[in-house]
């Protein structure tokens, strides 16, 4: 065996081992803080009312419906979707986001109706258009429940919240959507670590058992 086929294998365990360590650390102990302090400045907005819509440059958190006033879009009856494609990923088919159709959207709370401004993003959705085998639209119809988390960037009696993110939850489902990707994350991390490990420790056995049976000879 040649000095090259001697450190083959151990190359080859360190090579996959060592970056499922680093991903593991960082789901173990990165993702989860993050999803914390997100959740931490969730849980601290209070659900926006009519009255309170006034103070420009404020976070905001809105729970309501989409309102009749959006027009449909071409995807009907949806008014704001996202567009998925099946495309076929090392021997797997699987759902991409190939496009979003953020228009600007009015929804509906308690006294008042509010502008989220067009750019917003679809975070999860409420409703389905199927269009063919390979191609599918997941969005907002008129009447839908729908969580939007932004800046109120006008105030008054025609507010306009920017920079939002949209949801179908409400906010105690969503702030328990966001517990469970903290927990996800914590088992992945686990799962990344320990596989990590095994393949990192595995090549420094291989190196050992190398440099032993070099030394034998």
């Amino acid at each position: 065996m040649s000095k090259w086929e001697r450190w083959l294998v151990p190359g080859v365990l360190a090579v996959v081992g060592v970056p499922f360590l680093i991903t593991g650390g960082v789901l173990w102990a990165v993702v989860p803080r993050s999803v914390a302090n997100h959740a931490k400045e969730v849980a601290r907005l209070p659900v926006a009312t009519a009255a309170t819509l006034n103070e420009r440059g404020a976070p905001v958190l809105l729970e309501g419906q989409v309102s009749d006033r959006n027009p449909i879009s071409d995807r009907p009856p949806l008014v704001a979707y996202n567009e998925y494609h099946r495309v076929r990923r090392n021997d797997e088919w699987k759902w991409e986001r190939v496009r979003s159709y953020a228009p600007t959207l009015w929804v509906q709370i308690p006294g008042k109706e509010v502008e989220i401004a067009a750019g917003y993003t679809l975070q999860s959705t409420f409703s389905q258009v199927e269009a063919g085998r390979d191609r599918s639209y997941e969005g907002f119809k008129v009447n839908d429940p729908v969580l939007a988390i932004g800046t109120l960037s006008v105030a008054g009696d025609h507010p306009v919240v920017d920079n939002a993110e949209i949801g179908f939850e409400t906010k105690e489902a969503y702030l328990v959507s966001l517990e469970r990707e903290q927990s996800t994350a914590r088992w992945m991390g686990l799962l990344f670590s320990v596989l990590g490990s095994l393949l990192t420790l595995g090549a420094g056995l291989a190196i050992y058992l190398s440099w032993r049976g070099a030394g034998a000879r």
